[in-house]
């Protein structure tokens, strides 16, 4: 709570309203993060496809048969171990992309019961007009556009 009392909100805001955006930023956040942690598996899950895709290709070049005598017993393990990686991040991607989804519904639930109560949460006329000034910072502070719908 430390933290957003250090907001260059125009006063006076009501207690709800600071509640409400300090939450809208919470959520914003954990989108954010979900949204990079999928990035990351995703661009980890392109690599290993990439890695095991130059080994069958190292191998396929090196004999004439597909695969039938030629895997090495040097290059098994590690495809072997390789495979497993990428199932692994496979997994963690979906993970964290179905994480991402639903912090984003909820940052967008959320923002919209914002715009939507509005009238109640800007009550009387000087947080009225201060309306704009808030919803300027938060568009340029934190990236929360609440503009629209």
């Amino acid at each position: 709570m430390d933290v957003f009392k250090q907001w260059n909100l125009p006063q006076p805001q009501s207690n709800v309203t600071i509640v409400l955006l300090q939450e809208l930023v919470e959520r914003k956040n954990d989108e954010k993060h979900f949204k990079a942690k999928s990035l990351f598996y995703g661009y980890v899950l392109t690599f290993l496809i990439l890695i095991i895709g130059a080994i069958f290709l190292y191998e396929l070049e090196r004999s004439t048969a597909l695969f039938v005598r030629s895997v090495s017993p040097t290059t098994t393990p590690f495809l072997s171990v390789t495979i497993l990686m990428s199932i692994a991040a496979f997994y963690q991607l979906r993970k964290f992309t179905k994480k991402c989804k639903k912090a984003e519904d909820e940052f967008e639930s959320l923002r919209l019961e914002v715009l939507d109560r509005s009238d109640e949460l800007f009550e009387g006329q000087i947080q009225w007009e201060n309306r704009d000034d808030v919803f300027k910072y938060m568009k340029e502070t934190h990236d929360v556009n609440l503009y629209y719908k």
